[in-house]
């Protein structure tokens, strides 16, 4: 464990701060807020690198300083490019609403953070955590931003950017790592993302567990269990980490494993992002390189029929076999699909099964039943089914590194449910219902299915280091996410408010209804979900709750419903959305000692 050096000095310099409200994190021009002389402290520390930021669409602003026609122009060509966002020192790739490159919108400052450490190595996360704690300053921590709660963003705050920590290293034949079915290891800095990871195991002849998005960061998504599209073969993310690097609040850099604070190992692995400790570096387990199936499918009938909803459901209920039997994968349900030229198959349910180390034979097999049931089955409408399959002699390659990144940009909430077999197992009257009841049918909203949970998420592949971790429980029972993706225009207060209380209220309930024993995963779900504590955590929460209490006492770490949070009230006039990325709030302590389930 490195101590960091300057501490007392960090003391002796925010003794002479002015006194601080007990209760509540300054907000920028209170008298609690740090002079310029402390910031100017913490500049020298890191070498220079302390960055006031401006908002990158204040270029578009003609009544800012920052404006410039030609730069706006640039800006605004790349703001659904989730690399842009990743690079910028304050974007976020979602609901970054607060400067958008469009002057008939405003531009607010005070939404973003205020001061940000670029950190070029772990030094500088020490001295900024060290800084926040000492100031009891908002910390937020910034890897790519490709985070649709909102965690990344945050007003009057300090931010931590990661993306400047490169490196990755194989270590084959780490002993570690073949104990638990792996024939090697990687060391992965936080500032890699997935398309960089997925290069590395291709120029080693490896596979490495990793997200779907190319552009997605390694530490948040491992941090909160990280499914993917073979995390149903070898198990979530957060399954395959061996050791981590992390700043702890207390300004400490340690490494963590199965015999190095194991208490602090195991909630880091599954129990969230920047809430116990910022993540400098992750070393994860590597497997040999593995063939695998794509096959393509797409079954048609007529736009929001009952046989439609009828075809949606028969496949659902099929699920669980169809994981037991080695398929995993993703699919779209569109009610009404206008790009579809037959009006009569306009109802659509498509997607791509992935299928590690079986022919495309043996997945025809496999899918034979379901689909010869679909073309049997006297519906209402005509049925079409398509389908048709290629091996690939290496995931990496041929799936991973060819994956195409999401489009940035825009305003978004996701509401989500994860769905085990008793929920597929449902009455088809019952499961039908639910679905089409969640599905947003009636403006036009698409379902996403991600079945990425099976054998390996029930029983991890070779085993988890120190036998346990943080993961959701629900994941070990679970066969598939629905995901329902809700959007509304810029700013646009009204619809914003409409659109999500349905969601949360009614849309989402119906999926809690059928699936009442298991929860939604963190990073793809409602930041205002009701119940958060059992819905992200089950029945890890009550011991995550006191880890944080031991490792954080003061709440230097803190976003919406990430772990302890309830001991802090975000203030504002935003309500349920109160500490929801971007709005303006002020933390404020509510005190509580434990957690009652």
């Amino acid at each position: 464990m490195l101590k960091l050096f300057p501490i007392a000095l960090w003391v002796s310099r925010c003794s002479s701060l002015p006194p601080r409200s007990p209760t509540c994190k300054p907000i920028y021009g209170s008298p609690e807020w740090p002079s310029a002389s402390v910031w100017r402290s913490l500049n020298n520390s890191i070498s220079g690198r302390l960055v006031t930021p401006t908002p990158p669409g204040a270029v578009c602003h003609p009544e800012l300083p920052d404006y410039d026609n030609v730069a706006c122009t640039e800006v605004a060509s790349h703001w659904t490019n989730t690399t842009f966002h990743a690079l910028n020192l304050v974007s976020a790739d979602y609901n970054d609403m607060a400067c958008l490159p469009n002057d008939t919108y405003p531009c607010d400052f005070r939404s973003y953070p205020r001061y940000v450490v670029p950190a070029a190595n772990a030094q500088d996360i020490q001295h900024a955590v060290s800084f926040a704690r000492e100031t009891r300053i908002r910390l937020i921590v910034k890897g790519t931003g490709h985070d649709v709660p909102g965690r990344s963003s945050g007003s009057d705050s300090l931010s931590i950017q990661t993306h400047k920590l490169r490196g990755l290293t194989l270590n084959r034949g780490d002993p570690r790592a073949l104990a638990l079915g792996g024939v090697g290891s990687v060391k992965i800095a936080a500032g890699e993302r997935m398309i960089d990871v997925y290069e590395f195991a291709a120029a080693h002849n490896i596979t490495v567990v990793g997200g779907a998005d190319p552009h997605v960061g390694i530490g948040g998504w491992i941090a909160n269990g990280g499914h993917s599209p073979v995390s149903a073969y070898y198990g979530m993310g957060a399954d395959q980490v061996l050791e981590m690097e992390v700043v702890t609040a207390d300004g400490a850099f340690r490494t963590v494993n199965q015999t190095s604070d194991p208490d602090l190992f195991w909630a880091l692995r599954g129990g969230g992002a920047s809430n116990f400790a910022v993540i400098v570096s992750v070393t994860v387990k590597a497997y040999e390189s593995i063939s695998y199936t794509g096959f393509n499918f797409a079954y048609n009938t007529t736009a929001r029929s009952d046989t439609f909803w009828s075809m949606v459901t028969y496949f659902h209920s099929q699920v669980p076999q169809l994981v037991k039997s080695g398929l995993m994968g993703y699919f779209w349900v569109t009610s009404l699909d206008p790009s579809e030229p037959d009006p009569a198959m306009q109802g659509k349910l498509y997607g791509e099964w992935i299928a590690p180390k079986l022919s495309p034979e043996q997945v025809k097999d496999i899918l034979a039943p379901m689909e010869e049931h679909m073309k049997a089955t006297t519906w209402s409408d005509p049925v079409r089914t398509i389908s048709a399959g290629q091996e690939y002699p290496d995931f990496i390659k041929g799936f991973a590194l060819q994956n195409q990144a999401d489009s940035a940009g825009l305003p978004i909430r996701l509401g989500s449910r994860l769905l085990d077999e008793n929920a597929l197992s449902k009455p088809l009257p019952e499961l039908k219902d639910a679905l089409r009841k969640a599905s947003g049918e009636s403006v036009g909203w698409p379902m996403l299915g991600h079945v990425i949970a099976g054998p390996g998420t029930w029983k991890p592949k070779g085993g988890i280091a120190g036998g346990s971790n943080a993961v959701f429980p629900a994941w070990r029972k679970t066969c598939m996410q629905i995901a329902l993706p809700r959007s509304w225009e810029p700013l646009n207060d009204t619809a914003k408010e409409e659109i999500t209380t349905i969601l949360r209220t009614e849309e989402v309930q119906e999926l809690r209804e059928l699936a009442p024993d298991t929860g939604a995963y963190v990073n793809e779900a409602d930041p205002t979900e009701p119940d958060w504590q059992k819905t992200f955590n089950g029945e890890n929460y009550a011991r995550l709750f006191a880890l944080k209490r031991e490792w954080d006492p003061n709440g230097v770490f803190w976003y919406k419903n990430g772990v302890g949070s309830e001991l802090w009230e975000p203030r504002g006039p935003w309500g349920i959305e109160n500490g929801v990325g971007q709005d303006p709030v002020q933390l404020c302590e509510v005190g509580r000692e434990s957690y009652e389930s």
